[in-house]
């Protein structure tokens, strides 16, 4: 961490879930909880930005009275949970799903297609998880949050018009380095990652920053008031639309160099050290 002094109120918090917020794989610690609440009881907007689909949340997100909007699938959808709707949307064109498809089948790739708020994992995948034969991924977060299916391909054209995010799961860095330079010459996607070994494909325009700038312009907050913090490359853009942007002290190095702070590690209240420090004058 460094001695930074931030002088501008916070009125809105955009947070990454997994490796920020979370301290575990479905749960807030007791401090952060209540810090949230003190946020909330200010008057600061606490906002959820998380590659999660709406299936996948965490139960411990609908406890937090006061917490309104969820940006979920990478900003694919916003989610309002007060009124149970989705008031954003931000898909992969569907002109672009046909050749996303042909060249993700050409290479046999594991993959998972997020639609409808829901996750879908292709049995092969699933199964080598459960078996034990892919290692690199929870047993038990794949049980609750994910659904398998036989065909994942047929899935994703038969949706091809409400594709939130499609992620490419790999064994190794090996196997992700070539394929990654491949994905980059899809034109009309973005390309991001959550964890080392996948890739996530989203429309064009589609980010946790500009889901944030939705609800930015929809309760009149500036950018000096924004305050986002994160851990992996789909959070930079966020991180870099906050006036104050945070990396967390597990963050990836390309994270942290775009961030203006760096806070405590997840497993250390990371976040909540951070709105202490900034929001709480």
């Amino acid at each position: 961490m460094n001695d930074f002094i931030y002088q501008n109120e916070i009125k809105m918090i955009g947070l990454d879930l997994d490796g920020t917020a979370l301290s575990s794989e479905t749960g807030f610690s007791e401090r952060t909880v209540d810090v949230f609440n003190q946020a909330i009881k200010r008057g600061i907007e606490i906002i959820i930005a998380t590659g999660r689909a709406q299936q996948s949340l965490p139960d411990c997100i609908f406890e937090i009275k006061g917490l309104r909007y969820v940006a979920t699938s990478n900003g694919a959808r916003i989610l309002d949970i007060v009124d149970n709707r989705i008031v954003y949307e931000n898909y992969i064109a569907e002109s672009e799903i046909e050749t996303i498809y042909k060249v993700l089948t050409e290479n046999d790739t594991d993959i998972e297609v997020f639609v409808d708020g829901c996750a879908y994992i292709g049995r092969r995948e699933y199964d080598n998880v459960m078996n034990g034969i892919k290692k690199t991924r929870s047993k038990e977060y794949l049980k609750w949050s994910r659904i398998p299916v036989d065909d994942v391909y047929s899935l994703l054209l038969k949706h091809k018009s409400k594709i939130e995010n499609i992620n490419v799961n790999y064994m190794t860095m090996e196997e992700k380095s070539p394929m990654q330079e491949i994905l980059k010459g899809i034109k009309n996607i973005k390309l991001t990652s959550s964890v080392p070994l996948n890739n996530e494909i989203g429309g064009a325009t589609t980010s946790k920053g500009e889901a944030l700038r939705f609800l930015m312009e929809k309760m009149g907050v500036k950018k000096e008031n924004l305050m986002a913090c994160g851990d992996n490359p789909n959070d930079i853009e966020m991180i870099k639309l906050a006036g104050l942007g945070i990396a967390m002290g597990n963050a990836e190095d390309p994270v942290k160099k775009v961030a203006d702070y760096v806070t405590l590690p997840n497993y250390e209240d990371g976040v909540a050290y951070a709105i202490e420090k900034f929001a709480f004058k």
